[in-house]
């Protein structure tokens, strides 16, 4: 498709989906705004996946190369399904999230050994996209044979599709997932409300200010104590910075790939 028939098509799109026209302007908008003011530089918080299991569970008996071990499979089975969508051309029906769009290993894996040594009962995460993140949750409910991952995701683009939210996660896992089809300024506040206590938060949604301020602020009530409020992409904006500064708590940052973080809170 050249460039002048996707403007084409996407002006179309939004003609006829004046409500999806919205949220994508004011997403750009959202994203201009941020950029224009300059971020906290997290990387002399930062503090390496052992560290955090250490620090966090100085009584757990696992080490990370066990835990690693059992996400192999998962790990395998993400590379298979990018190897698959390798060729297909972003953004599409086939290829509706750009592969920069995937959770880093190290972010997975944690997730993954949060909720082996918690077993939580309920988690929420908002953003989904091809489910990389989910898949480390519900691999680790999975082996718990408990737990349910509520997932808040919308489609307000003309190559998004219900069908492909979460389109990575094998059948096998989805027994303890649910995915809660909105944006999570539309959907977030409801389904916290219906599920009451909270285990885990997991921001990977919309990363702008006004968006994640707004999530951190509506499911920070709802965690239990000992539970976690945990947000991909921290360093693109002061977001995560000033929500743990206003609630006086200390994060552990966990680096990503290129100068990206994972900020981690739990409650006291």
């Amino acid at each position: 498709m050249n460039k002048l028939t996707f403007l084409v098509n996407f002006l179309a799109y939004v003609i006829t989906n004046p409500k999806a026209g919205r949220q994508i302007l004011d997403a750009k908008y959202q994203s201009r705004q941020d950029s224009k003011h300059r971020v906290f530089n997290y990387a002399e918080k930062k503090t390496q996946l052992d560290d955090v299991i250490k620090v966090l569970f100085p009584q757990s008996q696992h080490a990370i190369e066990d835990f690693s071990k059992n996400t192999a499979e998962v790990q395998s089975h993400i590379g298979s399904f990018f190897d698959k969508l390798k060729n297909e051309t972003y953004p599409s029906k086939k290829k509706p999230y750009p592969l920069e769009y995937t959770l880093d290993n190290k972010s997975g894996l944690f997730l993954y050994i949060l909720c082996k040594i918690i077993r939580p009962e309920k988690i929420v995460e908002t953003g989904v996209a091809y489910g990389l993140s989910s898949m480390y949750i519900l691999q680790a409910l999975f082996e718990n044979k408990k737990g349910t991952l509520y997932s808040i995701d919308s489609v307000f683009t003309p190559w998004q599709s219900k069908e492909m939210i979460g389109s990575a996660i094998p059948s096998h896992l989805r027994k303890n997932w649910k995915l809660i089809l909105g944006s999570s300024s539309e959907k977030l506040k409801e389904t916290l409300s219906a599920l009451g206590p909270l285990d885990i938060f997991f921001h990977d949604s919309l990363h702008t200010y006004k968006n994640m301020t707004f999530e951190f602020d509506t499911a920070w009530p709802f965690i239990i104590k000992n539970g976690f409020l945990i947000s991909d992409d921290i360093s693109g904006n002061n977001a995560f910075h000033d929500f743990y500064s206003k609630i006086d708590m200390e994060p552990f940052v966990l680096p990503q790939n290129e100068k990206s973080f994972l900020g981690i809170l739990k409650k006291s």
